[in-house]
């Protein structure tokens, strides 16, 4: 009899697989809940009780080497299973189908257009980069790592390495150019996560060595890109247990930074301000901070919007210029036809009613529906 082992996401697509395929009947599925260390009784019981194992796991092949029988175990080490590229369904079923020996089903894949990744519908952080931009048309814009990286999107974003890093290359731009007639704007972006795990250390530096740039921390109350995790200033732990919280201002503050200025980025006019005021301060004065404080939508754990969600419309007057789509791009907004014929319209389905798209046309042609 023949075992598959996997983990992961690759545990999800087999057992769908073997509830739609009927190769339930020749293979027996085991999903590892924690890849390393493996129980020594499991490892007993597979090699005791079936002659050939698959292991299929992303993305090292760490339960197949602790298994170690090459002469029964297959897997990436023996090549059986690919070592580059994403374990996908299809690819998974025609793995399981030749391990239980039977012609694996060559099935079409339908053609359709790509989209390309983007920031969430109501997303704060695509207020603050549009405010960015529109603030300092110009400057050179460093980032970090996190969801907002999609700035890369919306052009508001140029580099990106490392958690930290926002900064530290800000503080490197600012070097390189400091003896030029007329050096460039610099602005960094970082997640108020990120900004804590890593961006203190980089701050306190750039304080010290009267970095003339600033600093936007893309405060969305929680640590949006790997599951909405809180933060050291939520208060609260993982468990939902009470602890103490950080207050981001008087961190900042006490890192020796004295223009400092927290705005709403749904607020755009005002939050466009915000940010022009900082960068006139950071030529003066050295390091600005801007905090852009708005909760993530996914979070549940937030409190609701203060104000029920507005129902946007696009007026008679839209022309299709696509302004909102390019410089915006919100998953929400969707461009129809081309040319003479072009026209925007708004997805109910996907539009949270954040309203900050109505400041963003500029011709005036999305508003608040009335009706």
């Amino acid at each position: 009899f023949k075992a598959v082992v996997t983990s992961g996401v690759a545990a999800a697509h087999a057992f769908e697989i073997l509830q739609a395929t009927q190769l339930g009947d020749d293979l027996a599925l085991f999903q590892v809940l924690q890849p390393y260390p493996l129980h020594h009784a499991f490892i007993s019981e597979l090699l005791a009780n079936y002659e050939t194992i698959l292991v299929i796991e992303e993305t090292m092949g760490v339960i197949e080497m602790q298994l170690a029988d090459r002469t029964r175990v297959k897997g990436k080490l023996t090549n059986d299973v690919p070592r580059v590229g994403e374990l996908l369904p299809e690819t998974i079923e025609g793995l399981m189908d030749g391990f239980a020996g039977r012609q694996a089903e060559t099935r079409a894949v339908p053609a359709v257009p790509g989209r390309r990744p983007t920031l969430c519908a109501g997303c704060p952080h695509r207020a603050s980069f549009f405010a960015i931009k529109k603030a300092a048309p110009k400057a050179i814009y460093t980032s970090d790592i996190g969801c907002y990286t999609l700035g890369l999107n919306l052009g508001a974003v140029d580099t990106v390495l490392c958690m930290g890093a926002a900064i530290s290359q800000a503080a490197g731009f600012y070097h390189a150019h400091k003896n030029e007639d007329r050096p460039p704007k610099i602005i960094a972006t970082i997640g108020d996560s990120t900004f804590f795990h890593a961006g203190v250390p980089a701050l306190i530096d750039a304080v010290v060595q009267k970095v003339r740039f600033v600093l936007v921390i893309l405060d969305n109350r929680t640590t949006a890109m790997t599951g909405n995790q809180p933060t050291p200033a939520t208060g609260v732990g993982v468990s939902g247990e009470n602890l103490q919280a950080i207050d981001m201002e008087a961190l900042v503050k006490g890192c020796g930074i004295t223009s400092v200025r927290t705005g709403d980025p749904y607020d755009l006019k005002e939050f466009i301000g915000l940010v022009k005021a900082a960068v006139a301060d950071s030529q003066i004065k050295g390091p600005a901070v801007v905090i852009a404080r708005r909760a993530c939508l996914l979070d549940r754990r937030q409190a609701p919007p203060s104000h029920p969600p507005r129902k946007i419309e696009v007026t008679d007057t839209c022309d299709g210029c696509g302004f909102c789509i390019k410089h915006f791009e919100c998953p929400a907004l969707v461009m129809h036809g081309e040319g003479d014929q072009a026209f925007v319209t708004v997805d109910p389905v996907l539009c949270s009613g954040c309203g900050v798209c109505i400041a963003v046309c500029p011709k005036k042609s999305i508003q608040e529906s009335r009706g």
